[in-house]
């Protein structure tokens, strides 16, 4: 619940946003030309929902991303109803993206690592943390070139204003920022999103830095869990934290001739 009502909200606040709530299923575009920016969530249909009407939804589904013209994943937790919905996607020409995508979660209070003490973090709170955190998650997630030049400006007000997700940037000493996290609340958990260092960055714990501080502040906070849904890479890092493996999204996506 918690990744479904994030994931919505971070697709939903782009300028060109769109959104189809559908029976059973989420679905909200930025517009951009990013995978991950345009999603459709979940699988919950009441029971004895008629194949016509999930087959209608999940085609209505298609034609909401194809009229957008922008790639997508489908996105299905581990509890799914009907069951079957793998079954389904694939006859409506849906292919499994596995690996999947993992789900951890982390009891709160926790342990940290050692921490670079150089690594100075700090909240979002200028256009220009803004302007730059832009740049560093499309260098660190490889953007198709232009694609989301300014996705957090064109959200400022959201993140700027820190509810319900706030925007850490970190650099070393007084140097400019080279990594960010975001910390977001939804159904009433906090989340760790958009972990990203540049390239040139890396192995100096700043990740680490980042994560310690929304940690940190959710502790401080008096939260007891914290989520996170992200790729195996990142796995040795979260697991100092102490996240552990929860489950995986399985993910469906267009097959290459739809």
């Amino acid at each position: 619940m918690h990744t479904r009502t994030v994931q919505a909200w971070l697709s939903s606040r782009a300028p060109q946003a769109a959104r189809f709530d559908g029976l059973g299923v989420t679905a909200t575009s930025t517009g951009l030309p990013v995978r991950l920016l345009n999603l459709g969530l979940g699988s919950h249909y009441p029971p004895n929902t008629s194949d016509e009407t999930i087959s209608t939804e999940i085609e209505k589904v298609k034609t909401f991303f194809t009229n957008r013209n922008v790639p997508w994943y489908w996105w299905i937790g581990p509890h799914t109803s009907p069951a079957n919905i793998g079954e389904r996607l694939a006859q409506h020409g849906l292919v499994d993206g596995s690996p999947g995508l993992p789900a951890l979660a982390a009891p709160l209070p926790t342990t940290f690592p050692a921490l670079n003490q150089k690594a100075h973090v700090w909240q979002a709170n200028s256009r220009a943390d803004l302007e730059a955190a832009s740049t560093i998650r499309r260098i660190a997630f490889g953007f198709p070139e232009g694609a989301a030049l300014t996705y957090f400006e064109d959200m400022a007000e959201d993140w700027l204003r820190g509810d319900p997700a706030r925007l850490y940037l970190v650099g070393l000493d007084d140097g400019p920022p080279v990594a960010i996290g975001a910390l977001i609340m939804g159904a009433g958990i906090p989340g760790i999103y958009i972990m990203a260092t540049l390239p040139e960055w890396g192995r100096q714990g700043l990740g680490k830095a980042v994560m310690a501080h929304m940690l940190s502040e959710s502790m401080a906070e008096g939260h007891s869990i914290i989520a996170l849904t992200a790729g195996v890479k990142g796995y040795p890092l979260y697991r100092q934290f102490g996240f552990e493996h929860i489950f995986d999204y399985k993910i469906f996506m267009p097959a290459p001739d739809e």
